[in-house]
């Protein structure tokens, strides 16, 4: 159906000091292959998980889980105009903080939470980025941005001693890590993402390997239906072609789905079609019309 080499995701480490664009770029360049894109932006000082979608698998990537894990270090000595190391310092922490005091700060910011996002960030403003405000001279707080519902499933103090501190945090995607520092009053001083949905470091490759070409890339590339959180469920060939051609498909087969699902989902549910050479096919919305379950088709590659 497709290159293997074309059809898949790879996991990078990235590596300090590249954006998520310049990974993206010097992989387009090294495999001579135009559709590349990645699943999740890092900031240029951070490092870590950070998956490649080859070919039509960019088309999947809004279907990828929304957890992430990152380990931080802070310094909570003083805040920065960034909320990282990059940026110029703002005030000094009043008192020093105990590891108990920053335990009751994060606790506050578990489960769903009104975040701000850091002022330096890609977040709009009448059409225009907060970093680009911000640079521009633009005299602006958080009172001019609103806060973004986020997701936050635990933080962890690693490791304390005023006025450092290492945690590590899992969360949802759009949660700003930086913004957790900042409000502890600390800034990052370094951020590592461990895991980024299905993804996790135990995978990643360096990207320096892949540049210097120490190693055979296409090993390393990942089935598409290996790296999505969806179930998956065969179809015969008529089945497929069906689907192919944009057409519903009665689910007879799966009479025994979780219902659960969709209610969870918000009646948006997708799931993996997957042919009889077990081969992925594409993936496919749940309907429930009455008594019955359709399929209907969402991504189908031909």
């Amino acid at each position: 159906m497709f290159d293997k080499e074309y059809f898949g995701f790879i996991n990078i480490d990235k590596p300090e000091g590249w954006t998520s664009h310049d990974v993206v770029a010097k992989l387009r360049g090294i495999l001579k292959f135009k559709k590349i894109g990645h699943t999740g932006t890092l900031d240029p000082f951070a490092t870590g998980v950070l998956p490649i979608a080859l070919g039509a698998a960019t088309r999947l990537i809004r279907f990828l889980g929304k957890n992430k894990a990152y380990i931080a270090e802070l310094d909570l000595g003083f805040t920065t105009d960034t909320d990282d190391l990059t940026g110029e310092k703002l005030k000094d922490s009043n008192q020093a903080l105990s590891r108990e005091e920053l335990e009751e700060k994060f606790s506050k910011m578990l489960g769903d939470f009104e975040q701000y996002p850091p002022l330096y960030s890609a977040k709009k403003i009448n059409g225009k980025k907060l970093y680009e405000l911000m640079r521009e001279g633009e005299e602006l707080d958080l009172s001019d941005i609103k806060p973004k519902k986020v997701h936050i499933k635990s933080i962890e103090i690693m490791e304390f001693d005023f006025p450092y501190a290492k945690i590590n945090v899992e969360c949802e995607e759009g949660t700003y890590i930086r913004s957790i520092a900042r409000d502890v009053g600390a800034h990052l001083t370094s951020l590592r993402r461990t895991k980024s949905n299905d993804f996790d470091l135990r995978s990643s490759i360096e990207l320096e390997d892949v540049i210097e070409n120490n190693l055979d890339i296409e090993e390393f590339i990942l089935e598409p239906k290996d790296c999505l959180s969806l179930p998956s469920f065969d179809f015969t060939r008529k089945e497929v072609i069906a689907l192919q051609q944009g057409q519903k498909v009665y689910l007879e087969n799966m009479k025994d789905f979780d219902l659960g699902l969709l209610k969870a989902n918000n009646d948006d549910f997708h799931v993996q079609c997957v042919d009889e050479e077990q081969e992925l096919i594409g993936l496919a919305k749940i309907l429930k019309k009455g008594n019955n379950l359709e399929l209907q088709p969402k991504v189908i590659f031909s």
